[in-house]
């Protein structure tokens, strides 16, 4: 076991809060919760999760991140517009405490449901995306993410119906526009900031965008 102090990890950890734009009326429709471990000493957060789940404590750890998070939206008043979150699902060994443990966190922040939307990263195949969908309430949208590692499955799209696609390629979007029985709305990201036209975006079928140079 590898002693590693995560009450310290906890209080260095920051997170920013990227806006996410309507490009239809340009108002800022929420937020991108990105977690930066930078302050921490550890590059990649996948070996923070990695080594909680060794020293017994991931659910915990991951649950008082997602605590951390919503505290701090709380106190920006950033819990009345979306809050985008990546929930980590790796190692959870007992996912009926964590969600309910989950759900009474939501509750104390005053936090509407449909202003929640998951990305649940770290599980793969259908039966597994299944099984943890069952925690959620209906109520919760979804978010599936297009990144280098992980191409969209359009079959698991078809199926699971999520709110959103986030993509980072216009090429993507011409794939799923050609999908007619695709019907999420789509969230685009990128780094650059030159030449960025909401209008044109909206008219391309694109629903939101968000600015961000940092791998979330």
């Amino acid at each position: 076991m590898v002693n590693i102090n995560f009450k310290e990890i906890l209080e260095k950890v920051s997170f920013d809060f990227i806006p996410v734009i309507d490009t239809k009326t340009q108002e800022i429709y929420g937020y991108k919760i990105i977690k930066d471990f930078s302050n921490t000493g550890f590059k990649d957060s996948e070996d923070v999760y990695e080594l909680a789940s060794k020293n017994g404590l991931f659910e915990f750890f991951i649950f008082k991140l997602q605590e951390k998070s919503y505290k701090i939206a709380f106190e920006k008043n950033y819990n009345e517009k979306k809050l985008f979150y990546t929930l980590h699902v790796n190692y959870i060994d007992d996912p009926d405490f964590f969600f309910e443990s989950v759900k009474n966190l939501i509750s104390n922040f005053n936090i509407k449901l449909e202003n929640l939307v998951f990305e649940i990263k770290g599980i793969e195949g259908w039966d597994s995306i299944s099984d943890f969908l069952n925690y959620f309430d209906e109520d919760i949208p979804l978010i599936f993410k297009e990144d280098k590692h992980n191409p969209l499955n359009f079959n698991i799209i078809e199926n699971l119906d999520p709110e959103f696609i986030e993509i980072s390629s216009f090429d993507t979007l011409k794939k799923i526009k050609h999908n007619t029985n695709i019907k999420s709305k789509i969230i685009f990201k990128t780094s650059i900031t030159e030449d960025l036209n909401n209008s044109n975006l909206f008219s391309k079928g694109i629903d939101f965008i968000y600015i961000h140079k940092k791998e979330s």
